[in-house]
């Protein structure tokens, strides 16, 4: 996961957030502890504890991403499964979306380039499915369907049933709702066009 060191994500904040003035102090004390923390500098400690903190929390929840392959989950039905420290994390990123507009301009900033971060979770789910399934159509020529001999395409076509039960019903979002029917041109072709958003 090349580009998803400490290092290289305070750099990209930093970038973004010298780009334009801040007037909130908050920010260069944040900015502070991420270019401290990234750089493992503990000559040079933070003297806020809040921004530390909080830049600890980013790193282990980037950490765990990073050693998983998925962002921590606060909840499961089953919680007697859910280890106690991957539902703390996933709660400190809900926490972070919930009060996104106390968050200083640096904050915001260092999660937009967090690569385990994501604003609307469920949403970016939704995508990676609509992908998934306009990849399956340009390599088969087919929407996915019920495949019992094929795990992943089953899923999809589960998904993407769903889907379709949903703009049927009027109930799926404008936007999805286009990319549905870009989904079902490109299947309706037999091309191999790329979908836009």
């Amino acid at each position: 996961m090349n580009g998803t060191n400490p290092q290289n994500l305070f750099a990209k904040a930093e970038v973004l957030w010298l780009k334009e003035p801040d007037p909130d102090p908050r920010s260069a004390r944040y900015a502070e502890a991420d270019k401290n923390s990234a750089h493992r500098d503990a000559a040079r400690t933070t003297t806020v504890k809040r921004p530390a903190n909080w830049v600890s929390a980013l790193y282990g929840y980037e950490d765990y991403w990073r050693e998983n392959g998925r962002t921590p989950r606060e909840r499961t039905r089953n919680l007697a499964t859910l280890p106690a420290e991957e539902r703390r994390r996933g709660e400190w990123a809900r926490y972070q979306r919930r009060f996104e507009d106390k968050l200083c301009r640096y904050q915001l900033l260092r999660l937009d380039v967090s690569p385990a971060f994501e604003w609307d979770p469920h949403d970016q789910a939704w995508q990676e499915n609509f992908d998934a399934c306009v990849q399956h159509v340009d390599l088969t020529g087919k929407l996915p369907y019920l495949n019992g001999a094929d795990k992943v395409e089953f899923a999809l076509a589960r998904w993407l049933g769903r889907q379709l039960r949903q703009l049927q019903m009027g109930t799926q979002p404008e936007s999805r709702a286009a990319q549905l029917a870009v989904l079902m041109a490109l299947q309706n072709t037999g091309s191999g066009l790329r979908h836009s958003r």
